[in-house]
């Protein structure tokens, strides 16, 4: 792997709470601030985005470990929950709960192993409490 892999997107705001965001010739979609903080319905929100990088990155690590073990995947569904709170007046997510359901016909102890090192070792979750800077231009 290289010393540094670099992921990029932009945005452009379109009106009020709401911009768009394009991951190169990839995807792009519309976002909000959710209704809770005077957004428009209908949107998916910068908040959701966070859990759903936490789920997203669950499955993946999960995958990659799964495979490397030899364990052969039948099914994996799972559901996510963030909770936002106030914690020292600033509001923060204080938890996300990852609910999963996996089949197999390999060693289920094998399996609950993977689990715990994924929640150890899942590089998105491991990364959430960092340093972020902002550079701006103004015109």
């Amino acid at each position: 792997m290289e010393k540094k892999i670099i992921f990029s997107n932009t945005l452009k705001w379109n009106s009020e709470y709401q911009a768009s965001i394009f991951f190169g010739d990839k995807a792009s979609f519309e976002f909000a601030t959710p209704p809770e903080f005077h957004g428009p319905e209908g949107f998916i929100s910068p908040e959701e985005l966070f859990v759903a990088s936490a789920h997203a990155c669950c499955l993946t690590t999960f995958i990659a470990k799964a495979k490397k073990a030899g364990i052969n995947l039948m099914f994996y569904e799972s559901s996510a929950e963030g909770v936002l709170e106030k914690v020292d007046g600033q509001l923060m997510f204080t938890k996300i709960a990852v609910n999963s359901r996996i089949k197999t016909d390999s060693d289920k102890e094998k399996v609950r192993k993977i689990v715990k090192q994924v929640e150890q070792s899942a590089l998105v979750i491991n990364s959430m409490k960092t340093n972020v800077t902002i550079e701006a231009t103004i015109e």
